[in-house]
């Protein structure tokens, strides 16, 4: 029995695993993250679990944690059984691809922030841990990014950003379809060809509680308008909140 858990920016996802995914329960992080340690051995201990399984919102760099821009305070993770520890969208782009049955993938994720994961030959792509942080790609201006950087994508199109432009959820951008008439729409689809034209993957996949939302051919239109002839990727969507706590209990059988 696997735990997978998945540490955005705004919940908390958690999973058990056996072959098949069941959603333990879902918590509010800023509220949560103190006592996570608590929650998590708790759990271990009522379904007899192995292993755990953790995507974080963080930049993760030789299995140290760098930076997360969207999650406030510090917390130290201390369990009773073996865990690994992965940035959240890598854990997506691994669930991703077997949902899909992708060899080669680029997935992104649009929730608090922007992020996205690599899979390449079926295997995840870390460089030296800090391989696909689209979010914080520099895409022009000068909006700060919670990161400290300035012009990232995610402070045009990350769902903090959208909150602090235009004064409302991204959801309610998706509903009335304007969301798709904002630069920072268009930004990132000029982020996301500049990222197929450098790896060249069979599929795209978009998800988190924004990204999963989105429309696929709009997606797909945007993109293929910044793309040279030869580059041909499936663009997709993939509605699932729970696919980075089931990214991360698979995350337990391709590292453990």
């Amino acid at each position: 029995m696997i735990l997978g858990v998945d540490i955005g920016g705004t919940n908390i996802d958690i999973v058990v695993y056996d072959g098949e995914f069941r959603h333990v329960a879902t918590y509010p992080t800023k509220e949560t993250l103190t006592k996570l340690n608590e929650i998590l051995n708790d759990l271990i201990e009522r379904f007899n679990v192995k292993a755990v399984g953790i995507g974080l919102a963080a930049w993760i760099k030789r299995g140290k944690i760098v930076k997360m821009p969207n999650i406030s305070g510090k917390f130290e993770i201390s369990l009773k059984v073996p865990f690994v520890l992965d940035n959240d969208a890598n854990c997506f782009a691994l669930y991703s691809a077997k949902h899909f049955g992708l060899k080669n993938v680029i997935a992104i994720t649009v929730g608090t922030g922007i992020g996205s994961g690599i899979v390449m030959d079926c295997r995840l792509i870390h460089g030296e841990g800090l391989a696909g942080e689209i979010g914080h790609w520099f895409v022009g201006g000068d909006e700060e990014c919670t990161c400290g950087g300035k012009g990232h994508l995610e402070a045009n199109f990350g769902g903090w950003s959208i909150r602090k432009r235009f004064g409302r959820d991204a959801k309610d951008l998706l509903e009335d379809g304007s969301i798709y008439r904002i630069e920072g729409f268009k930004l990132m689809c000029i982020a996301v060809a500049n990222a197929i034209t450098l790896l060249d993957p069979e599929a795209v996949v978009f998800g988190g509680r924004i990204g999963g939302n989105l429309d696929p051919q709009i997606l797909k239109s945007e993109i293929y308008r910044y793309l040279m002839a030869g580059f041909e990727p499936e663009i997709l969507t993939l509605k699932d909140p729970l696919a980075v706590a089931k990214g991360a209990s698979l995350l337990v059988e391709e590292q453990m």
